[in-house]
């Protein structure tokens, strides 16, 4: 099968001149500005540059279980833009050291313009597709429990968690004294260490998403 005939394959017209489809590369600089727009900050004006630069990395070829192929977008032939898109990210997870393979929906978005025509339905039935071929045993999303509950998911696990600390607590230095630790960013370097970190950290939960250095 040609290219042509496989991206024609996998598209579907949805009326009023709404066609969804699989992303290609030549749509990867659409979907970075989609997604920044559509995803700004409530009240902002300008693009969100950290959901930007995530549609980026995942398109861009160099994320490990991720690239723009990975996208689904509804496109208006009229106007030759995207209206709507979500992509799937492939993982592995562990339960109690048991490894399993997940599908994990993200940046999920539509114009408000083209919302409550199923745009959203439409797309989550193809990966929901795309994740059974990969042999994927569940799909996972975070987000707002009753929107998500009408494509099939339902609220399971404790989403977040963490460790905060205020600049006011840190004890301050006695005179002569030198910090014995400083905050840095981190390189290449460090990902040995990271990777250590993590698997020690992903112990203490019975589920977790399998990470290695690369």
């Amino acid at each position: 099968m040609s290219m042509k005939e496989r991206l024609s394959s996998q598209s579907r017209a949805l009326g009023d001149g709404l066609v969804l489809r699989r992303a290609t590369p030549d749509d990867a600089q659409a979907l970075v500005d989609f997604n920044a727009t559509l995803h700004r900050e409530r009240g902002s004006q300008e693009p969100n540059a950290h959901i930007g630069a995530w549609t980026r990395d995942l398109t861009s070829g160099e994320h490990p279980t991720c690239g723009v192929e990975d996208f689904t977008l509804v496109e208006d032939t009229h106007t030759c833009e995207i209206v709507s898109s979500l992509n799937l990210i492939s993982q592995t997870w562990a339960y109690e050291g048991i490894p399993f393979p997940v599908g994990r929906p993200e940046l999920v978005g539509t114009h408000p313009d083209y919302r409550r025509r199923g745009l959203v339905r439409a797309q989550f039935e193809m990966i929901h597709r795309w994740s059974e071929e990969r042999g994927e045993m569940v799909q996972a999303i975070t987000g707002i429990p009753w929107y998500y509950r009408q494509f099939g998911y339902e609220m399971t696990m404790t989403l977040g968690g963490g460790r905060t600390g205020y600049k006011p607590n840190v004890p301050q230095l006695k005179q002569g004294e030198d910090e014995r630790y400083s905050v840095r960013p981190a390189t290449a370097s460090d990902l040995a260490f990271i990777a250590e970190l993590y698997e020690r950290a992903a112990q203490r939960q019975p589920v977790y998403c399998i990470r290695d250095v690369v």
